[in-house]
């Protein structure tokens, strides 16, 4: 079985960047446009990871972050910040919140596939 990746994102072209990447491995997608979405996804579709970029309407990802990575049923997932905020202090905010990696945009793939490899590990990429 697939694993299932939340893509909380709302750039059309980096939603179509990432899902390229991870079609080409067979990675299971669900993709939400804003924070508020993200924490309904992730209690109705159980992801595996969460790709979270920071910068969303509604809810913004740090508060996302501190709602599901407060709670106990959900602070196991991975969360891999996926961003244009490039600061020192966004970054240690982030981790201090328990994002459990980082990554700026723009991004190259093989920079996603080797980030899923060290939270995935047993899908082949």
């Amino acid at each position: 079985m697939s694993k299932k990746i939340l893509i909380a994102e709302d750039e059309k072209n980096v939603i179509l960047g990432v899902r390229t990447c991870l079609d080409a491995v067979g990675y299971q997608m669900e993709i939400v446009e804003d924070g508020e979405q993200a924490i309904d996804a992730v209690h109705r579709e159980h992801p595996d990871l969460i790709l979270l970029d920071l910068l969303m309407p509604n809810v913004d990802g740090f508060e996302v972050l501190k709602e599901l990575k407060g709670k106990d049923k959900t602070k196991h997932i991975p969360i891999i910040v996926l961003t244009a905020k490039a600061e020192e202090e966004d970054r240690q905010r982030a981790e201090d919140l328990g994002a459990d990696d980082y990554m700026t945009k723009p991004f190259k793939p093989q920079e996603l596939w080797d980030l899923l490899k060290k939270y995935l590990p047993d899908n082949e990429l």
